[in-house]
């Protein structure tokens, strides 16, 4: 079996990447590209579902958040509010569609 560098190991990808993005306490415009840019390596790494949170109070960063998921090319669908017990109205779980890269 060939060496295989760490960081392009499909394997490593998904063990270093939380299946979760915490956006609370952020400004909506960071907030925003931390989003996009986690999207981007979960579906790089092969995750199927992601879990965001972005809190239950003011609702900017909750509308963003939806925003973004409706738009994005790698979003399949997305459910809120979440269960109770996976963080309820103020989580949003995503599905992710595979990546065609």
């Amino acid at each position: 079996m060939p060496y295989q560098r760490p960081d392009q190991s499909d394997l490593y990808k998904r063990m270093s990447l939380s299946t979760e993005v915490n956006l609370r306490h952020l400004s909506v415009k960071v907030g925003q590209e931390k989003l996009h840019s986690y999207i981007e390596r979960a579906s790089d790494a092969g995750m199927t579902t992601i879990k965001i949170i972005h809190g239950r109070s003011g609702g900017d960063m909750r509308k963003i958040t939806h925003e973004l998921l409706q738009k994005h090319p790698l979003i399949k669908e997305f459910e809120y509010p979440a269960a109770p017990a996976e963080g309820g109205p103020g989580v949003t779980i995503a599905k992710l569609a595979q990546n065609p890269n």
